[in-house]
């Protein structure tokens, strides 16, 4: 058995302290995560290459925990089918909602939806970046419904006007759109779930129903609700993964100061990255331009990726990132561990959805990580991270609820670990539909008698 010692990394994510300061937990590690805010340091995941790391039969644990519960309750009418292209192929992700979007879902990976209402509802619409809106009558009788989603029509920008002073000239517009309402408010019900594989087997499974505030640039207020957390000890642990769904701004203004990594939507971005136009979406009647970016040569601090924007009235639909691992890891090598970083990626879609006259708010952000080892130079060890976060109803601002901004330093595991477990809640409700993937997970931890332990 291939064995090493113990290791840790950490992540700074910007809001306040020193970039010079240490996080508590591994007085001597080196190691670090940065996300391209401001340049604080605290642990966000620590990496375990004990004889454990690569046991493939590991002592399981689970921490359930309850609190507000996000305001759920066992709904009366469940919706409940699956979304498919023309070419009958599933569609992830997208967006399964009352035509009101007082309160919606979305498809998990394999186009899958179920949809709890207090009440019926004579139909639902469906919708996603580079798809058809389509609305489906709801079948009686609560039988599942197939709804075939066609695809955007694509078309090539002409060639009349150069298509990066073109796309440039948008960018700054939907940029300019961004700042004017930085200040608006929402307040909703958001749904979080992180998955953690090591090697093909998931080591960490994460729900959570939090309160939540934000604004156009980002989620200022977290009030944690029902919560569980399901890991096996040993290997890279990710205790508060969901920083990046917490912390990691749209956009960043002019008078904060520049981030570790450059994001499009910023001063910096804005005058260094080369924008591109790349095709138009086109759906019931409406555009969306697809831009790219990426940075000059040399410029390895800085993010790439995609904008999707609607150039009749500058608002953006999805911003679509993939950000330089090497600039926000460094994770160098323990002496003695036998083991070696061989690099990351992470990528970054946030979506949005029209509200009010000519916006867009915040509806999901999803995240994944691919980080690679090498183990006494002969072993690799894949490690894939993926969370999805959903805004699934909007409320009022609630009375009792304080809206805390957690801060870069907040442990998710610690955070349950100080809540009793309700598992009448996660019997009776359920937003986004677990995937067949994700029901054997929870039979496995189940298998191994952990749920409701605490």
């Amino acid at each position: 058995m291939r064995r090493a010692s113990k290791w840790c990394a950490t992540t700074c994510c910007a809001a306040t302290t020193s970039p010079t300061s240490r996080p508590s937990g591994c007085a001597s590690c080196r190691n670090n995560l940065s996300f391209p805010l401001r340049r604080p340091r605290h642990t966000m995941f620590r990496l375990s290459t004990s004889s454990a790391f690569h046991a493939r039969r590991l002592a399981a644990v689970l921490l359930l925990a309850g609190g507000s519960a996000a305001g759920l309750r066992a709904q009366g009418v469940v919706v409940q089918g699956r979304v498919v292209d023309e070419r009958q192929q599933p569609v992830p992700f997208v967006s399964v909602a009352l035509p009101d979007g007082s309160r919606g879902t979305a498809t998990n990976e394999v186009g899958e939806f179920r949809l709890r209402l207090a009440t019926p509802a004579p139909e639902i619409v469906v919708f996603g970046v580079g798809y058809q809106r389509t609305t489906a009558p709801v079948p009686a009788g609560n039988q599942p419904l197939t709804v075939r989603l066609p695809t955007s029509v694509v078309a090539l920008p002409e060639v009349r006007v150069s298509s990066q002073q073109h796309a440039a000239a948008l960018v700054q517009r939907a940029y300019a759109k961004l700042l004017r309402h930085q200040a608006d408010a929402y307040y909703g019900k958001g749904f979080y779930r992180q998955k953690t594989s090591q090697n093909q087997q998931y080591r960490e499974f994460f729900d959570a129903f939090a309160d939540i505030r934000f604004t156009p640039q980002k989620i200022d207020g977290w009030d944690l609700g029902e919560a569980r957390f399901a890991y096996t000890p040993g290997g890279v642990d990710f205790t508060n993964f969901s920083a990046i769904t917490r912390l990691l701004p749209l956009f960043q203004t002019a008078t904060e100061p520049p981030g570790r990594v450059m994001l499009p939507l910023s001063p910096a971005g804005l005058k260094a990255l080369t924008f591109k136009l790349e095709s138009y979406l086109t759906e019931q009647g409406r555009e969306l331009a697809v831009v790219s970016f990426a940075p000059p040569a040399g410029t390895p601090d800085a993010a790439t990726g995609r904008l999707y924007i609607d150039p009749s009235t500058a608002a953006l639909h999805r911003l679509a990132l993939e950000l330089p691992a090497r600039s926000m890891f460094n994770v160098g090598e323990t002496k003695g561990s036998g083991v070696s970083y061989e690099g990351a990626t992470l990528r970054l879609t946030t979506d949005l959805v029209p509200v009010a006259d000519s916006l867009t708010r915040l509806a999901s952000k999803r995240a994944e990580l691919d980080m690679h080892f090498m183990v006494r130079e002969a072993f690799p060890e894949d490690v894939h991270v993926s969370s999805y976060f959903l805004v699934y109803q909007l409320t009022p601002k609630l009375p009792n609820q304080p809206y805390a901004a957690m801060s870069p330093q907040t442990n998710d595991l610690q955070q349950i670990r100080k809540r009793r477990y309700n598992p009448q809640f996660w019997r009776d409700n359920e937003i986004i539909r677990a995937s067949p993937v994700e029901e054997r997970v929870v039979r496995d931890f189940e298998g191994r008698k952990v749920f409701g332990r605490l």
